[in-house]
């Protein structure tokens, strides 16, 4: 798919910006605090997910401004189409000129992935950050899995609240058979569409990487959950993550928390066989970053028939010559949007389109 069209009014620092973007690859850039990375926010937008900067949409509003609109006219299975999104309170979504009734409508009908700084140290920072990017990857190829997810953290949720009040009610800890068994069903659904979706991820990735490295290293991608288990059939998951739940009761209690499931797992990148996180240089933990991502664009297309739109928040300053003239001329088939502060570094596209930001302005 591709973004042929955008306009943004009154979103952040912009009045007003109206885009024709290229195919290919298009760079953004000025310096810093000039409203680069806004663009690419307003692109996510469309996917239905939230800002990938804030949790609050009160924030998108340009200061002194009552609401913001953006709109966008793209390509998808070779069909235009036309959607806005419109914040005041909270955001507001219509595609086709058909009001929807959420903005989580729009899964489905526009992918983007987006790869920002943080996305950099996914491999050396902690599992919340590897979990949160496995959870948003799939929840784009699969609407079910958000519902699944949110209703195992709600379950956890409470159970977690009971443990913190059966010191006030021992009657409490009779309904514990009776949520351990609730979360293990739910979890276990969880579980299984992890692994298969990182079994699909790592045959791809590890592609990907090898690419990357030049062919001179391998990578992989294992699910380290918080308990084992012999197969990965769902009903044994299942029945293995119950067993745990129920041994583990007596140090729950102890520390009013749940310490075994979905919530608590990790994923492990491996280069070379040998764990990325603990003994991987900078390069290579940087380059397993940018094969999970690109993996996950892969899969998109893969599974849904259409290529997503990438979104790269500057990250070439973070990466060596080697993987900056990767990203800027070695994708294909892929619209490609991709903030710099750097001069320098548009000098180096070889196709594609350039833009000059500057105070919300597009600087022609």
């Amino acid at each position: 798919m591709f973004v042929n069209e955008i306009k943004i009014e009154n979103f952040r620092n912009i009045s007003f910006m109206g885009l024709f973007p290229d195919k290919g690859i298009n760079v953004i850039y000025g310096e810093n605090g000039q409203g680069k990375t806004n663009i690419l926010e307003a692109i996510w937008l469309f996917t239905g997910c939230k800002s990938f900067r804030t949790s609050k949409d009160s924030e998108l509003i340009k200061f002194n401004s009552e609401n913001a609109k953006i709109s966008v006219e793209f390509e998808s299975k070779l069909r235009k189409n036309t959607a806005s999104v419109f914040i005041e309170k909270n955001r507001q979504a219509f595609l086709n000129g058909v009001q929807l009734t959420s903005p989580r409508e729009l899964i489905g009908k526009y992918y983007s992935v987006i790869f920002s700084p943080v996305h950099l140290s996914l491999i050396k920072d902690g599992p919340l950050n590897r979990r949160k990017f496995i959870d948003a990857a799939i929840s784009q190829i699969d609407e079910t899995y958000a519902k699944k997810l949110m209703y195992y953290n709600h379950l956890i949720n409470q159970k977690n609240a009971l443990l913190k009040n059966t010191a006030e009610d021992a009657s409490l800890l009779n309904t514990f058979d009776i949520w351990d068994e609730k979360i293990a069903e739910s979890g276990a659904a969880v579980i299984k569409c992890r692994i298969d979706y990182l079994k699909m991820l790592e045959e791809i990735a590890s592609d990907i990487y090898s690419g990357i490295s030049d062919k001179k290293e391998n990578m992989k991608i294992i699910y380290a959950g918080s308990f084992g288990f012999e197969s990965e059939s769902t009903d044994c998951i299942r029945e293995n993550f119950l067993k745990n739940l129920r041994k583990n009761r007596s140090n729950d209690l102890y520390l009013k928390n749940t310490t075994c499931g979905p919530h608590r797992d990790d994923i492990e990148i491996l280069i070379k066989d040998i764990s990325a996180r603990k003994f991987g240089s900078q390069g290579q933990q940087r380059s397993a970053s940018l094969a999970l991502k690109f993996g996950e664009a892969e899969i998109i297309k893969r599974i849904k028939g259409e290529e997503p739109v990438i979104l790269l928040d500057d990250v070439l300053s973070e990466l060596d010559l080697t993987r900056q003239n990767f990203i800027l001329n070695k994708i294909k088939n892929k619209q490609v949007f991709i903030t710099c502060c750097e001069k320098e570094t548009v000098s180096r596209l070889c196709t594609g389109k350039v833009y000059k930001i500057e105070n919300g302005n597009e600087v022609k």
